[in-house]
């Protein structure tokens, strides 16, 4: 076992119990809105350890697939590449991080910001695979299509003996996963 959620509340949010282990991929659906960002923010610091939280038992550390942000001075003046990003975040000593360079087009050379929205989430999990094959991520901001590619190079990983979580506001990939978690808000009275 990787990870055991107890069911809890999180910012009004029901989130029901579930566990993660190795070659599982669980779902947890969290309501679409202008709330989506800070609950999916306030989910990943207690599934990461981030925040205490005695309702879960953590074995084996999760890490976040972060989006990659870059400041506009830092953008204007010295944009981050590829390779940059790799010697920053990656870790050397596992070649994961270069599966990136299989996809067309890309080089150590590609600027980050000149890339779609898919393409640098596909940078960051890759980066992130580097480090762990036990990940959490999201969607947002991702078209259908490359949501697809993204899941399945995810469900690859797993299959091969990694753990995901995937935080999403629909349910595109209900049937394709281990475990599928609604999470709902408590109705106010």
């Amino acid at each position: 076992m990787i990870l055991h959620f107890s069911e809890q509340i999180i910012n009004n949010l029901l989130v029901p119990s579930f566990s993660l282990t190795k070659g599982e991929i669980v779902i947890i659906q969290i309501p679409e809105g202008a709330l989506f960002y800070p609950l999916k923010q306030q989910i990943v610091e207690v599934l990461t350890g981030k925040v205490v939280n005695d309702s879960i038992e953590i074995v084996s550390p999760l890490k976040f697939v972060a989006d990659f942000k870059e400041s506009y001075f830092r953008y204007r003046f010295f944009p981050t590449t590829i390779d940059s990003l790799h010697n920053k975040n990656a870790n050397r000593a596992n070649p994961a991080y270069q599966n990136i360079y299989k996809t067309e087009g890309l080089t150590q050379q590609t600027k980050l910001k000149t890339v779609d929205n898919t393409l640098r989430r596909l940078i960051s999990l890759y980066t992130t695979l580097s480090w762990t094959n036990n990940i959490v991520f999201d969607l947002a901001g991702i078209g259908p299509k490359g949501g697809q590619d993204i899941y399945g190079i995810v469900k690859a990983m797993v299959n091969s003996g990694g753990a995901a979580i995937l935080i999403d506001h629909c349910d595109e990939f209900k049937n394709d996963c281990t475990t599928f978690i609604k999470a709902r808000y408590l109705n106010s009275v």
